[in-house]
């Protein structure tokens, strides 16, 4: 007679009988806490991000307007506007607010794309923390570390309605499929965030020296698709040349005369022209007026420290990409997206906190701290890792107006202070790379 199979043993049930205990089994794994953080941040990513466009518009209020001309055409969207400076962006990346527009509405538009804000923040996250699981895992401590210090940089791109976002989501794929050893996926990754925004066309130079060129050559290919092909059918081909002109025109500009364009004029930022002449010089550093200056020096004299300053981070960020190249590959490409991304924040012409998305990659390197062998903390004695900590953690996240002043803050807060933290953080990593080469050989 056969026996009756005991209570829990799969091997003698039906495959009916198995489902339901597989996807409970399923569902209860994806809400681990590890599975569940994407979905926590895309909730409280979309909340901010509907509470703030719904009712006010931010930024995403001139990519709408821009939506609107591109739709009516005979427009010059890259020109100066009164309250935001001129659309520094290629025309195809109106193309999805045109799209929100006749299809949503203006209301249902803000919507949708409070809703793509958080998903791309869960994104962001995930990608991040597969590639870091694979290849640099890092503690518990570590991620709240990350979540401390550079939460604003996705925080100011909800409030904003920022398609900066985006580009910063799309460098950090790009840079995780380089170590996931998938060069297709990275050039197209890197192409459409080139597309989007100039900046990380920087890894098209990058790329090469990696080794990695069949990546290279696909993000070439993606940007000009996108750029030249994709937007041509939906405004004809006069609009289109007309369209292309001006983002050149505009574009170069503000990288070859930086001092005769508005948008690199009215705000001091983090980057190498943003820190260094708002301080040298009394430049106002907002609309309102407030100047950060330490001394009054003359254009020459700024030129030069200018130039001068260019110069060693070029060589800072140069010693970082050689000695990974003593690393084991997948490292080797992290460091050097990292790198990477670290200078085009840098150099960029105008940098502000919701740019920074873009350089998540080099923030959890730095948040893994000193962490080696059995140790699951940062090492005490690491003086630069928490000296870089508290900069960043004062001008990132702490807002001391009221202590410190109107002006005062706001040279802290947004200009020179990050700055100084931003390269603190690019030597540290340095530091690493090369104690883990070390290690490595």
């Amino acid at each position: 007679m056969r026996a009756c199979p005991a209570f829990g043993d799969d091997d003698n049930r039906r495959p009916a009988d198995r489902l339901v205990p597989s996807l409970l089994h399923r569902l209860i794994g994806t809400l681990t806490t590890r599975h569940a953080v994407p979905f926590v941040v895309f909730a409280i990513g979309s909340g901010i991000a509907l509470k703030r466009l719904i009712g006010s518009y931010g930024d995403f209020g001139i990519y709408l307007d821009v939506a609107r001309e591109f739709h009516t055409g005979g427009v010059d969207l890259c020109r100066d506007r009164p309250n935001s400076g001129p659309w520094l962006y290629p025309h195809v990346a109106a193309l999805p607010f045109v799209a929100l527009l006749q299809l949503c509405g203006d209301h249902g538009a803000r919507i949708v794309w409070s809703l793509g804000l958080g998903a791309t923040a869960a994104w962001l996250v995930a990608v991040l923390a597969r590639t870091l699981r694979e290849h640099a895992p890092m503690p518990v401590w570590g991620w709240v570390a990350f979540a401390v210090l550079f939460q604003r940089c996705v925080a100011q791109n909800l409030t904003h309605g920022q398609l900066s976002l985006f580009v910063g989501a799309a460098v950090v794929a790009g840079s995780a499929a380089l170590v996931r050893g998938r060069p297709v996926a990275a050039g197209v990754w890197l192409g459409c965030a080139t597309a989007l925004k100039l900046t990380p066309g920087l890894f098209l130079l990058a790329l090469p020296l990696m080794g990695q060129w069949r990546a290279a050559v696909w993000m070439a290919a993606t940007v000009l698709v996108a750029v030249l092909l994709v937007p041509w059918p939906f405004c004809g081909t006069d609009e289109h040349l007309r369209h292309l002109h001006d983002f050149v025109d505009r574009t170069f500009g503000a990288v070859l005369a930086p001092q005769q364009t508005t948008v690199t004029q009215s705000y001091a930022g983090p980057s190498v022209r943003g820190a260094i002449d708002y301080l040298l010089q009394p430049k106002p550093t907002d609309a309102a007026g407030h100047t950060a200056n330490l001394f009054a020096c003359s254009d020459a004299t700024v030129a030069i420290v200018r130039t001068g300053w260019t110069v060693a981070l070029a060589l800072l960020f140069g010693a970082w990409f050689w000695c990974a190249r003593r690393l084991a590959l997948p490292q080797r490409l992290l460091h050097q997206a990292s790198a990477t991304a670290m200078a085009l924040s840098l150099f960029s012409p105008l940098l502000r906190v919701y740019h920074l998305p873009a350089a998540a990659l080099a923030f959890a390197l730095f948040c893994r701290g000193a962490c080696r062998g059995e140790r699951t903390m940062p090492n005490r004695r690491d003086v630069l890792w928490w000296l870089t900590a508290l900069v960043l953690l004062f001008a990132m996240t702490l807002r001391q107006m009221k202590l410190l002043g109107e002006t005062l803050w706001r040279a802290l807060d947004g200009g020179a202070f990050l700055h100084l933290g931003l390269v603190l953080l690019c030597v540290w990593l340095l530091r690493d790379c090369r104690r883990e080469a070390g290690t490595t050989r």
